[in-house]
């Protein structure tokens, strides 16, 4: 098979960004392969299809796990290492040299360095939360690059961590307990363990926690378990989703709720618990959603495929944006990326 075409087979995206200005797309790949559109093309009329992508490798060991914007820094979560990269946006390029890195340190009793699977960035002070494979969250500091303490409770894989304004930081794990913690309080302030509500055990698909969010008052999450919403106040469950798949994703756009995951459609359904837009995806599981309301209204939903599907009003799927097969000069580098892979890689998968 040749390399682009194992590519286009086997792009798994599971992490995106908006620019500072919101005018441009960031989509990174366990390829190690950063992809950058620029949103206004998504304007044209549907006779003119949008300009090609822009690509940036990180290199073949550089899996990207997770991407965030903050100033003129595009911030990569790879394995064991979080890094910032300058983006000039009059040019349309992303530094080909890192600005600054942090790495994260293996624990003692670790067999391999641990992924930084999830991140969320407190651009108040400049702080980032990072969640990762060794079940810790490390909150660094963007000014300096340190480490500035380690939130410790999770026993295996954290998946998500989100934040609010009120100092409280949100994480979900592979041991099924979704943790509440404060960046002003050494332990953890609450815990929650939906797979043992049965209205949410799901005893096929385990307990895991793969996706949650938040806003001013609620807590959405879902993994194994069945997506369901929490009151930040009493922690108590007063919600659940009908969401058929294990969930990888899940947010808050507007006044719903974005539900997707293992299944051949991403769900929005109304704090109440109603569906109200089932939007199909081919997707063999979505991993990430981004979104924005101005200037430009746009969401972004990308997973195990070679496709963005972007959608202009949130509940109607509008186009599909390919990603490889749709860079710019890939035509003319078409002879490098056609050499085949070797004979063993090909009767290993036989």
């Amino acid at each position: 098979m040749k390399e682009k075409d194992l590519k286009r087979a086997y792009n798994n995206v599971l992490a995106q960004a908006i620019s500072t200005s919101k005018q441009y797309l960031f989509a990174g790949n366990l390829f190690g392969d950063i992809f950058v559109l620029r949103i206004n093309e998504l304007e044209k009329g549907s006779e003119e299809p949008p300009g090609k992508l822009k690509i940036f490798p990180q290199g073949s060991g550089v899996d990207i796990n997770y991407l965030a914007f903050h100033r003129d820094f595009l911030i990569v979560g790879a394995v064991g290492l979080i890094y910032g990269l300058a983006w000039n946006e009059e040019e349309e390029s992303l530094a080909t040299k890192r600005s600054w890195e942090v790495k994260i340190p293996m624990q003692v009793d670790a067999v391999e360095v641990p992924d930084v699977n999830s991140m969320w960035l407190n651009k108040v002070d400049n702080t980032l939360f990072a969640g990762c494979g060794d079940g810790v969250i490390y909150q660094v500091s963007l000014e300096d690059g340190r480490i500035q303490r380690e939130y410790r409770g999770h026993t295996d894989y954290v998946h998500s961590v989100v934040g609010n304004a009120n100092g409280q930081i949100f994480s979900g794990a592979e041991d099924g307990t979704v943790r509440v913690w404060s960046t002003k309080q050494q332990e953890q302030t609450a815990l929650l363990e939906p797979h043992k509500n049965p209205n949410l055990l799901r005893p096929d698909w385990g307990k895991w926690i793969g996706a949650v969010a938040v806003n001013d008052d609620w807590l959405l999450c879902g993994g194994g378990p069945k997506a369901s919403i929490y009151h930040l106040r009493s922690l108590e469950c007063t919600r659940v989703f009908d969401f058929p798949g294990r969930v990888h994703l899940c947010d808050f756009v507007d006044d719903c709720v974005l539900i997707g995951g293992e299944h051949n459609h991403v769900q929005s359904y109304t704090l109440n618990g109603v569906l109200q837009a089932n939007i199909p995806v081919e997707h063999t599981a979505c991993y990430s959603a981004v979104w924005q309301t101005s200037p430009i209204k746009l969401m972004s939903i990308a997973g195990f495929s070679n496709k963005l599907h972007i959608l202009k009003d949130f509940r109607f799927l509008d186009s599909k944006i390919d990603l490889y097969g749709n860079v710019q000069g890939e035509d003319e580098n078409q002879d490098d990326d056609d050499e085949l892979i070797e004979e063993p890689l090909i009767v290993e998968a036989a």
